[in-house]
């Protein structure tokens, strides 16, 4: 079904207001976090804090009170207190519009997922160190078709992660900068001791790390969040990832990054095949593969299964095509 002409305008004016939303936290993250003056026997000192990729506050003294910290801490003031009634301004017109945007009906995650994924976001780490993938991927193939799937393929409330390749380079850090931004949004995530490759917070929150075969070796050496590879998980990172904003269940404006649909589908199907795969996953994998391939033919005329994408594929994945007509 497609989304109607008040979600699309919906859909606009979010994607609007995080993007400014976003700047204004970014820049706000490159100023300390405050300053004060303090005196020591007698005599005034500049220090600074912040907090650190751990969530610790840091504080520095900047030296005595000179006309060079003076104007120091004048720049500082002058620089966050515009950023600061901006971040007020934006943040009050999302409030109002929250309310309806969810009566819309926009497509939306929960409000952790939320929360996580605004935090990877600020570190620009969505789409460019992770993609989502799992059921929430379709939340953001809803955006990208302007249509929505039919009921019943809610999200669970989880999140699953595959792991990008900037410019073909593995950095065997990045799962670790991962966590730590993740406890920024949530200090209680810590590393299942069931898996290396899972998250879990107080509330029992998961969020799953996944990569490919191809570079597994390169993180061999991850901690303390390790990323599990599985075999397939490479053709999630072919094509054109899908990057959209929708909301989550209060409302926010969130950023999603997700697989090119094409494969996501694809390779849906193709694990919907595997043998050992519990039923009930396969079932699922098949349904959601299907319904990616309809809405493609429907409303994505921009991901085109034309003869060319055909003749690029991975073997396993163009088994997965459906049947076309004889000519």
């Amino acid at each position: 079904m497609q989304l109607s002409d008040e979600q699309l305008r919906g859909l606009v004016n979010a994607g609007q207001l995080y993007e400014t939303w976003k700047d204004v936290v970014v820049q706000l993250a490159k100023l300390p976090g405050g300053m004060y003056w303090r005196v020591i026997n007698s005599k005034a000192y500049l220090y600074k804090y912040a907090t650190d990729p751990a969530g610790l506050q840091q504080t520095k003294s900047l030296g005595p009170r000179t006309p060079r910290t003076e104007a120091t801490y004048r720049d500082f003031q002058e620089a966050k207190k515009p950023l600061e009634a901006r971040l007020a301004g934006v943040e009050a017109r999302i409030k109002e519009l929250a309310p309806v945007w969810r009566t819309l009906r926009l497509p939306a995650i929960d409000r952790s997922a939320g929360r996580i994924l605004r935090t990877l976001d600020q570190a620009n780490l969505v789409g460019t160190s992770v993609l989502v993938i799992g059921t929430y991927a379709l939340k953001a193939y809803e955006v990208e078709s302007a249509s929505s799937f039919p009921a019943g393929m809610d999200a669970t409330e989880d999140l699953d992660f595959t792991l990008c390749l900037n410019d073909g380079t593995v950095d065997p850090d990045v799962p670790r900068r991962l966590l730590l931004t993740l406890k920024q949004a949530d200090p209680t995530f810590i590393v299942s001791t069931r898996s290396a490759k899972t998250l879990v917070n107080k509330d029992g929150y998961k969020i799953d790390l996944l990569t490919n075969n191809v570079v597994a070796s390169q993180y061999a050496t991850a901690r303390p969040w390790k990323p599990q590879a599985l075999e397939g998980q490479e053709w999630l990172l072919l094509g054109k990832p899908v990057s959209a904003v929708l909301i989550d269940f209060a409302g926010w404006p969130v950023h999603i990054a997700a697989p090119d649909p094409r494969y996501f589908a694809l390779h849906k199907l193709w694990l919907s095949k595997r043998k050992g795969r519990p039923a009930a996953k396969r079932v699922k994998d098949e349904r959601q593969g299907k319904a990616v391939l309809e809405v493609i033919k429907q409303y994505m005329d921009h991901y085109a299964l034309d003869d060319e994408f055909v003749a690029n594929l991975p073997a396993r994945l163009r088994e997965q095509l459906p049947s076309r007509p004889a000519a």
